[in-house]
């Protein structure tokens, strides 16, 4: 054997076990990396414990304890989809059953309607007609009248649409009625006028409305103003004009400049400010800010404002952040691999036949057949999904997040989305589990069911069906 033949030889060999000393160091690498990740619990954002294992501070300690009923229920799969960017306080709202939880001599209702105030009933003031109430806006109308109000908007939606809300909205109506010890509005034909004259697209509860009448009427044009100062405020703000000849609303801020020369004459103008969303509430400065300018420039026209609702705006904005917080909730479980990892590329594949598409923000998104988003899947690393990257890499796990304010029909998405993290779950060779590393099986599916209606019900009961257009605003 030449010297040549045993350099190839011992090249040879070399090459082989280099090949197989770094498969082995790379597969030791990801499988510390798996260790590490599964080590660490994470923790449920409503057990009141912080990232870093830190208890709740102790003025926080109450109203935890309050919601025991619905954490122990949820924990390891229900989490906030987005932090809110200020500092907020646990509210005692709960949902379905967890009132429970409460001691016996709590005598305030777990729904309690977003136009009443926590610790006050508002006496019922005369009863008089639209007009007179526009006359005298410092008078406020009872808790009663306001949801009566509430309720004849949802009226003036689609029934399919608001059905079962009008239902749900009657029982908590009724319920808080009977609470509250005030008498029943006394003229439903008058509440009905009255609640019409708002566009169906606003909400009471959730937007501070300013009514403008122009009995001898305004024209188009004159809002100029108006429309530019309404679009100096961020939370949402909106302005309409009535046609005087069809009764239509019109959406002001929608127009350029060309459609504003329109000579079309109005009967009536509305506008109004979103009291809160994700981010919080409206500050009170801001409120003011709305409220004076609007005022100003009306009186410009020589007409007057009528502010809607009959309640402090600051104190509404914090009431319906409140409840917000306590509902604004997410499904969320992960299908990880059973041992090592897989390829992305199969991730792809399975995904794709689900019908599931890839998104601009690097997740894959279910819609359904009118275009709203129903669930995503995200990569369990936090790694956005690109096309390239779904080539080449391999992967651990996905998460799988249904956002449940925002998506209509929860408990049937909620169904579709288990099914198809099943099936993926067997192609991979991977298992459905909490962020607590828990199995999922069917006791802990019909927990997750039971809260999905506890949550849709308590919504409901504020006249925010989840999905909808005001579900929408207010969780954005």
């Amino acid at each position: 054997m030449s010297d040549l033949w045993m350099i190839l030889v011992l090249l040879g060999v070399s090459i082989v076990l280099a090949v197989v000393v770094f498969n082995w160091w790379q597969e030791k690498k990801y499988r510390k990396d798996v260790e590490y990740r599964f080590s660490h619990t994470r923790t449920d954002v409503l057990a009141g414990e912080s990232p870093g294992g830190q208890k709740a501070e102790a003025g926080q300690k109450s109203a935890a304890a309050d919601k025991n009923a619905v954490t122990e229920d949820v924990e390891g799969w229900m989490s906030e989809p987005r932090v809110r960017q200020s500092a907020k306080f646990e509210p005692e709202f709960t949902v379905g059953d967890s009132q429970k939880a409460k001691p016996a001599t709590a005598q305030k209702p777990a729904n309690p309607p977003l136009n009443k105030q926590a610790n006050e009933t508002r006496p019922l003031p005369p009863k008089s007609t639209p007009a007179a109430l526009n006359a005298d806006s410092k008078q406020e109308p009872s808790i009663a009248a306001l949801q009566q109000q509430a309720a004849q908007e949802i009226t003036e939606a689609p029934a399919a649409v608001h059905g079962q809300q009008v239902a749900d909205y009657a029982q908590a109506y009724d319920a808080a009625e009977a609470q509250s010890d005030v008498p029943a509005p006394g003229n439903p034909e008058q509440e009905a006028v009255f609640a019409a004259a708002l566009p169906v697209l606003l909400h009471t509860a959730m937007d501070w409305v300013g009514v403008i009448d122009a009995p001898l009427g305004v024209m188009l044009a004159e809002l100029e103003d108006l429309q530019a100062e309404a679009r100096t405020f961020p939370h949402h703000a909106t302005l309409w004009g009535q046609s005087s000849a069809d009764a239509k609303w019109l959406d002001v801020l929608a127009m350029d400049a060309a459609a504003m020369q329109n000579k079309i004459p109005l009967s009536q103008v509305v506008c109004s400010l979103q009291l809160a969303d994700r981010g919080g509430p409206v500050d009170q400065e801001t409120l003011k800010r709305f409220q004076k300018s609007m005022e100003t420039l009306a009186r410009a026209l020589g007409l007057s404002i009528h502010w809607q609702g009959g309640y402090e705006p600051s104190q509404q904005a914090q009431e319906i952040d409140t409840f917000c917080i306590e509902v604004d909730k997410a499904v969320e479980f992960h299908v990880l691999a059973n041992q090592g990892m897989f390829h992305a590329t199969k991730l792809r594949g399975l995904a794709e036949a689900c019908g599931l598409q890839l998104s601009a923000e690097g997740r894959f998104e279910l819609f359904n057949n009118v275009g709203e988003l129903e669930f995503s899947v995200r990569n369990y690393e936090g790694k956005p999904f690109s096309g390239e990257m779904l080539k080449t890499t391999v992967m651990t796990g996905v998460t799988f997040q249904l956002d449940i304010p925002t998506t209509a029909d929860s408990m049937q998405v909620f169904d579709r989305m288990v099914e198809l993290a099943r099936n993926m779950a067997a192609s991979l060779s991977a298992s459905l589990i909490d962020v607590n590393r828990k199995p999922i099986g069917d006791p802990q599916l019909d927990k997750i069911r039971q809260q999905l209606k506890n949550i849709s019900n308590a919504m409901a009961a504020q006249g925010i069906v989840p999905g909808s257009s005001h579900a929408k605003r207010l969780f954005s």
